[in-house]
């Protein structure tokens, strides 16, 4: 049977990106699907045709799904590829879509209700014999009563979700029932199901999950597992594959469960189950995820096989021609999740448009991401994925440091700094680490960051600065150049990060001699290809990112953004007109730090605050943050209400002592 002509592509960014770059290397055409707000996004340019789907809210767009399949009947389309996320794990949907005549690219629709629902799904497989995590399921007010039947800490989750959202853990009977409050809210918002369940938490698991392919017959596969368990609030943030701390036997325990209930389901395409395995080798299943999965690269990784393109051959029906005494796993792969938002503000999502963009040699990468793009806040903040691999865990780390170094988004604060940081600590080379490890050590993992200091590495960040200002034969109309700067002995002062550096330079051969604190350092002239800047310093390699901002120039060195400005700069110069002000923090004013959509007001006019006191909540890339008062006050005025989209630094709300 042959493959599909044309399919639509029912999401957008990097997962979009991916379907259509395996249905081009198939033949297969595509058509996309785009809101307003994703007309420039890399799916779009690189489909065969786009269909704008009009609205400004999720349900008026991605999530339409009569909408979605008119736009599929009528551009001609045989299939619907669901991506992640989204209507991807919809049965609803699934169903209209072969309702509709067409073909949905993914598990039957009573597969996906079945296994979609976490209490079901559990119960289901309890009947396979498979260890579950003991818990409760049902309204808040049933698990409320028999909350002395449960054992503290445990877990609060939403039946029909995922990512996180509607997750607690809870360490005390009494805040039980905030928990379960706050939990039902978000399932409601996220999922359209309130229906919640607590189990018991595991402090020390590891989360290990294993792919699947079923051809819909009750024929099924694995292809190895996946280590998950660096997480910061259930997300996701580096994953491997294979996982190295688990003996043999419990690989094999973990296959064969996970074949299990492929086989018990008939299961139809890409599938993943997920476990929780603790300190003694026990596991418990989690979930099932009956869609492909956003860390599914570094299975492909190891075992040389496209996931996706198995996709289209089962929907297709062509025959199953994977055996599984021909998988083998070869080989380590790590995945980043590159977020645009700030680690050292609390992760808030970061706004901007993106410039120019330079993705480093000998890795992979999934983005949707294209130059002048602006962001959205409708979406999470995931906005690429770095894909690193080689033949052993240790060189594919030393390859991935080297990449997430060399990765450079202009006009985008990414957590490509903190990622680093996370790399680079010992547990995490030595494998000692559980769903816990970067959360019980974010406090630790931001000082180090904030606290940093440049030392010796300041003078490669003043070079860089140096060779781009004077150097660049793009700036052949700077004054400085056409004296022939460089020849003659010279003096700069440069602020980096606020910091006064002297810096003394002067020709020598083929070479600049540096001088700086005491010490003379050669400098030797490299390539300059657009931001990125390569020269040596005392004969080490450096690579540094640049990219101009107002009054002064933003320098990516090793993952780290800086910022650097000189007097002998012409469009850097600064007066000292405002010498001698004082900065007054203002504490009248409520001003927004991030972009989004507020999901609720707390406070009304004339109420009184202290300081701290939670004033109303804005949802910004599928994440929450709570604004709060700067001081005690009273609510004089609220310029935003619930539903409103809020603008990076735009007022909401006015105080008065």
């Amino acid at each position: 049977m042959k493959l599909f002509q044309k399919i639509l592509i029912a999401n957008r960014g990097e997962i979009a990106v991916r379907i259509i770059q395996t249905a081009k290397n198939l033949g297969i055409r595509t058509v996309a699907v785009y809101a307003a707000d994703d007309a420039a996004s890399l799916h779009v340019s690189l489909a065969d045709e786009a269909v704008l789907l009009e609205g400004v809210q999720l349900r008026e767009t991605y999530l339409n799904k009569e909408k979605i399949i008119e736009a599929a009947q009528n551009a001609g389309a045989q299939a619907i590829h669901p991506g992640y996320g989204f209507l991807s794990e919809n049965a609803e949907f699934a169903a209209k879509v072969e309702q509709a005549e067409l073909i949905f690219i993914g598990a039957t629709p009573e597969q996906i209700g079945l296994m979609g629902e976490k209490t079901q799904a559990i119960a289901f497989v309890k009947e396979l014999r498979i260890p579950v995590i003991p818990g409760k399921t049902g309204s808040v007010s049933d698990i409320l009563g028999c909350s002395s039947e449960l054992e503290f800490p445990l877990l609060v989750k939403a039946s029909g979700g995922g990512g996180g959202k509607g997750m607690e853990i809870v360490y005390q009977p009494e805040q039980l029932p905030l928990a379960l409050e706050q939990a039902q809210r978000q399932a409601l918002q996220y999922f359209g199901n309130d229906g919640l369940f607590v189990e018991k938490f595991l402090p020390k698991a590891r989360h290990i999950e294993v792919q699947i392919l079923g051809d819909g017959q009750g024929h099924a596969v694995h292809l190895f597992e996946r280590e998950c368990s660096i997480q910061r609030r259930y997300q996701k943030l580096i994953e491997e594959a294979p996982a190295q701390a688990l003996s043999q036997t419990t690989k094999e325990k973990l296959y064969q469960s996970a074949l299990r209930i492929a086989r018990a389901t008939k299961y139809r395409g890409a599938g993943t189950i997920e476990f929780l395995v603790d300190e003694q080798e026990n596991f418990y299943f989690l979930e099932m995820n009956t869609r492909l999965q956003v860390e599914h690269p570094v299975t492909e990784y190891i075992t040389g096989v496209d996931l996706v393109e198995w996709q289209f051959k089962i929907a297709s029906g062509q025959e199953f021609s994977l055996s599984q005494q021909n998988l083998t796993a070869k080989g380590h792969a790590v995945e980043l999740r590159i977020c645009a938002e700030d680690p050292l503000c609390d992760f808030r999502p970061a706004s901007g448009t993106v410039g120019e963009l330079v993705v480093p040699e000998l890795c992979r990468w999934d983005s949707f991401l294209q130059s002048g793009m602006p962001l959205s806040s409708s979406y999470d903040s995931l906005i690429g994925k770095l894909i690193v691999g080689a033949e052993t865990r240790e060189q594919a780390l030393s390859d991935m440091q080297q990449a997430v170094k060399n990765l450079f988004i202009q006009g985008i604060k990414t957590n490509q700094e903190f990622l680093l940081e996370l790399l680079c600590q010992d547990d995490f080379r030595q494998n000692k680490i559980c769903t816990r490890w970067a959360e019980e050590r974010l406090p630790e993992s931001i000082q180090r960051i904030q606290n940093k200091q440049l030392g010796e590495s300041a003078l490669e960040v003043l070079a860089g600065y140096l060779l781009h200002h004077f150097y660049r034969s793009s700036h052949a109309s700077n004054p400085w150049n056409a004296q022939g700067y460089w020849r003659m002995h010279s003096v700069f002062n440069i602020a980096l990060e606020g910091e006064w550096h002297e810096v003394q330079v002067h020709p020598k051969g083929d070479m600049i001699l540096v001088d700086w604190k005491g010490a003379s350092y050669a400098l030797k002239i490299g390539q300059f290809t657009g931001a990125k800047l390569e020269f040596q310093l005392n004969e080490k390699d450096i690579v540094i990112f640049i990219s101009e901002e107002k009054e002064q120039t933003c320098l990516q060195w090793e993952g780290r953004q800086l910022r650097l400005w000189s007097n002998q700069v012409l469009n850097h110069v600064r007066l000292n007109k405002d010498a001698g002000k004082t900065t007054q923090v203002k504490t009248n004013q409520v001003v927004a730090g991030l972009f989004g959509k507020v999901i609720d007001v707390l406070v009304k006019p004339g109420d009184v605050l202290r300081k701290g006191q939670n004033l109303l909540i804005i949802e910004s890339m599928k994440s929450e943050f709570t604004i709060q008062s700067p001081a005690d006050a009273v609510v004089k005025h609220i310029h935003v209400t619930k539903g409103h989209l809020v603008q990076d630094k735009e007022l909401l709300v006015d105080l008065e002592s």
